[in-house]
């Protein structure tokens, strides 16, 4: 596509934004005054992705809930996730945001110092409830900066718990007595009694390397890329691949490739692939995301009632340590709702996010009406059975519920509770969660986010990660044993002769920044 017609159609999608989110900043109307104490009614639009599991709809309960306690009309725009960060940074970058924008860190990082957000932290004094959700989350203060807050980010509450963890046919354990395995030490041994046991079978299977080695790294007493390890001094960010530990995690995985235990294809599964494998019974391991295993046992019950990937325990290590790859509890906080600095009631706009954040706020915009979609039990939310059962057929009953309440994270709440869909979530979905919950491996878990570059850092991350990149593409071929493992220190010094110490540096550097 030449330059011209490139910049016709930026033009072109400029000009409709701006048709679009036009008169989109808040006013008040000449009607009545609201529930919001001195304030008129206030019309606000917002703009984020419309994820393909959760239809965005206009006229819901939820939005006229809002309407009805707080006096704003909220009007919810979806973009397809598939095209919303392009529309998304040709609004940011021309100015031309409507009053509310779903952005991430990224955004903020490259944009926040433009003044095209409004600085929340000139209004922190009016909004005590969301000061009391920054401070149950420390991992906010990464989204500051110099020092200022510039959206509201996605907290949570009742989170199910979920992680990349070992996942393995346990009826097949009982079937040819096998004891479930403890140790990695023990997983090889019980995947080669499998592997003898059906011969046409490559145990364990994934869908690319990346989907696994990070949380095996980890398990095995290192890690993977750059990462953060709760175990050097007192926590701090490590680029495991060029450490020896990693050399340990790169001998295991070429033992079990080289005796065929380890899915030729694990670097070049795709998901569909991979669950393909695991569904027909070609493969009964996997270390991934513990939740897929639920549509997959449905899968494999079709043919053998039996048959059943369940949740073991996280692994120990040679050390004799226990560390697991469990998922973050600390909500979607990379995400934030950002509010354009041209808003016209920028105190009224953030009072009305501080009541979102309230337990009022957080109910209704996760839960609906009172007395109509949800009761309270104990004091605690849930929605009712009568409108639970409506879902019950659908093939994603969480999702329908909530996309017709317009309620949740994939909708509008900025502190979500995860209540409803654990109402309807598979019973082991709950109960893995609760396992994981209690897992000793599960203690530390990675932090939400990267700590805040300034834009020099950024640029030499960038520079770093270029020249490391064609370097640890070897990784694979240690793990298939075409590059010998005998070469793993020059390897590993490479890495350091071309930038690891530094990269080090800075990711530490910006952490301690924050820790200040």
């Amino acid at each position: 596509m030449d330059n011209k017609k490139m910049k016709f159609q930026l033009l072109v999608f400029v000009t409709l934004a701006v048709a679009l989110f036009s008169g989109c900043t808040a006013k008040n109307s000449e009607g009545e005054p609201s529930t919001m104490e001195g304030q008129k009614e206030m019309s606000l639009k917002m703009i984020r992705y419309e994820h393909p599991s959760q239809a965005l709809r206009q006229d819901t309960l939820v939005l006229k809930e809002i309407a009805k306690k707080m006096g704003v009309k909220l009007q919810v725009e979806g973009i397809p996730q598939s095209n919303y960060i392009e529309k998304k940074q040709v609004l940011i970058g021309t100015n031309n945001i409507p009053d509310i924008i779903l952005i991430d860190q990224n955004d903020l990082n490259q944009y926040a110092k433009t003044g095209v957000f409004l600085n929340i932290s000139e209004y922190l004094d009016q909004a005590p409830n969301l000061k009391k959700r920054l401070e149950e989350n420390p991992e906010t203060n990464k989204l500051l900066i110099d020092g200022k807050l510039y959206g509201f980010p996605i907290t949570s509450q009742n989170q199910l718990s979920a992680g990349k963890a070992p996942m393995i046919r346990t009826d097949l354990l009982k079937k040819h007595n096998l004891k479930t395995p403890s140790t990695f030490e023990e997983l090889y041994q019980v995947l080669k009694k499998l592997k003898e046991a059906y011969p046409d079978s490559t145990p364990w299977t994934s869908r690319g390397m990346g989907s696994f080695l990070d949380a095996v790294a980890l398990g095995m007493g290192g890690g993977y890329g750059i990462y953060f390890d709760y175990d050097v001094k007192d926590g701090s960010y490590v680029y495991g691949t060029s450490k020896p530990s990693f050399k340990e995690v790169l001998t295991y995985l070429n033992k079990l490739y080289s005796e065929k235990l380890l899915d030729p294809d694990f670097s070049v599964n795709t998901q569909q692939k991979w669950a393909e494998k695991l569904t027909a019974g070609k493969a009964f391991f996997y270390f991934d995301n513990n939740t897929f295993a639920v549509n997959y046992n449905q899968a494999l019950q079709q043919q053998d009632k039996a048959a059943k990937l369940e949740l073991i325990p996280y692994l120990s290590n040679s050390q004799g340590k226990v560390r697991g790859f469990a998922y973050p509890k600390s909500g979607w906080i990379s995400e934030l709702y950002a509010i354009s600095s041209k808003v016209k009631e920028p105190a009224a706009v953030v009072k009305f996010y501080d009541w979102l954040y309230s337990d009022e706020g957080i109910q209704i915009a996760n839960f609906g009406v009172l007395g109509e979609t949800y009761e309270l039990v104990d004091g605690k939310p849930k929605i009712l059975s009568s409108v639970l059962d409506k879902y019950k057929t659908a093939a994603d009953p969480a999702r329908a519920l909530l996309s017709e309440l317009g309620a949740g994270y994939l909708s509008l709440a900025p502190h979500v509770d995860e209540t409803p869909i654990v109402q309807v979530s598979n019973p082991d979905l709950v109960r893995w969660g609760e396992q994981i919950d209690k897992d000793p491996g599960s203690k530390n878990r990675a932090p939400s986010l990267k700590p805040p570059f300034t834009d020099d850092e950024n640029e030499k991350i960038k520079q770093i990660n270029s020249k490391l990149s064609p370097i640890t593409a070897d990784v694979v071929k240690f793990i298939m044993g075409s590059k010998p493992l005998s070469e793993f220190d020059a390897f590993a010094k490479a890495l350091n002769d071309n930038g690891v110490p530094e990269l080090e540096t800075i990711y530490n550097s910006a952490l301690g920044r924050v820790k200040k």
